[in-house]
């Protein structure tokens, strides 16, 4: 066909609008979203779930569709005890990452383990933020292709048990459910510390195989402890912190704008505080609403008590922790005294007294 015979700017419309296209179709494809995906072993129904993968889901907001989060919960994607293989190989780019199951590997992380250390949301996810900031812990994760982007942990564990305990010298004898570092705790207050998975705890306090177990309110009202131990020792035992971490390659993906979202104080600070009001707060209100109607019945300790339990912690736990890890060539003892300084630095500044 002849263009000579179509006018001449029909022609020129026609060649601008498909360079028009051309280049909309350009910028659709360099638009298109980096696309992570996050491994969390949890169901995604859980609070812990929801509180620890808050800052995740402000940061996908920010970036106004430049970066989109999969989520594959249940251990979906990983095993939880094989979570850190897998960051570091890139199975995930993201995850809720349990060092608790590789003390081996991740010795320092597991400072948040002690017990009568990081007692409240708030500020233990804030302290554990800056011991991150140390290089010792930053080489530590660092060595398996890993990075650290946030918190993820739950609330104190306290004690339930299906007999009373009054006062903490009451825990002797008993044979309690214990976790990570609160089991040599346990053992110095006299109680029988036993090793089972969480979803047998339930039955085991029903048959009276254990008397009791630790856990954090959410967790006990989520695998329904109780129903089975009407006792609460509200002892603030500690937390057990873990690492939401991302795969090293992954993180040099990220535009740099949004790596300083992940690295901008006052975002983590909300992620703390609503962590808080998501975990925490749920907690004590489960706690409160059991135990007016007369199913749970609550013994908080005294000062004293908990000044004496942080001894016998401090003399017992802490000092194994910091020897252990002296072996290992590991400033222990200063990861130790940095995370505790910065606990009672946030504890001070927490909205949650």
């Amino acid at each position: 066909m002849n263009n000579s015979k179509f006018p001449k700017f029909l022609v020129i419309g026609a060649s601008v609008t498909l360079a028009v296209l051309f280049a909309f179709g350009v910028g659709i494809i360099a638009a298109a979203p980096l696309v992570m995906k996050v491994s969390i072993w949890t169901p995604a129904n859980m609070p812990y779930a929801k509180a620890n993968a808050w800052i995740l889901e402000e940061v996908e907001k920010a970036s106004n569709g430049r970066l989109k989060f999969e989520y594959y919960y249940s251990e979906s994607l990983l095993p939880a005890r094989e979570t850190l293989s897998g960051l570091q190989s890139g199975i995930a780019d993201v995850a809720f990452l349990p060092t608790n199951y590789t003390p081996g590997k991740t010795p320092l992380c597991s400072v948040t383990s002690l017990p009568m250390t990081g007692q409240r949301f708030y500020s233990s996810a804030l302290a554990f933020a800056d011991v991150n900031k140390m290089p010792a812990v930053q080489a530590e994760l660092g060595k398996y292709n890993v990075r650290y982007i946030s918190f993820c942990l739950g609330s104190s564990y306290h004690i339930w048990t299906n007999k009373p305990v009054r006062k903490f010298t009451d825990v002797k004898g008993k044979k309690i459910r214990g976790v990570g570092g609160q089991d040599i705790l346990l053992k110095e207050l006299g109680a029988v510390p036993v090793s089972i998975v969480s979803t047998e705890v339930y039955t085991a306090l029903e048959r009276g195989t254990i008397d009791g177990a630790l856990a954090n309110p959410v967790f006990a009202f989520d695998y329904r402890y109780v129903e089975v131990a009407k006792y609460l020792y509200q002892m603030y035992l500690g937390t057990l912190g873990m690492v939401l971490g991302m795969n090293t390659n992954s993180w040099n993906k990220l535009p740099p704008d949004i790596q300083k979202m992940f690295q901008d104080g006052v975002l983590l600070e909300r992620a703390a505080r609503r962590g808080h009001e998501l975990y925490e707060t749920l907690g004590e209100k489960n706690i409160k609403e059991v135990e007016a109607k007369g199913a749970l019945i609550r013994t908080v300790p005294t000062k004293e008590e908990i000044t004496a339990v942080t001894k016998i912690a401090k003399e017992t736990a802490w000092k194994e922790w910091v020897e252990k890890m002296k072996k290992l060539n590991q400033p222990g003892q200063e990861v130790l005294d940095t995370y505790l300084k910065e606990l009672a630095k946030w504890e001070e500044r927490s909205p949650f007294k």
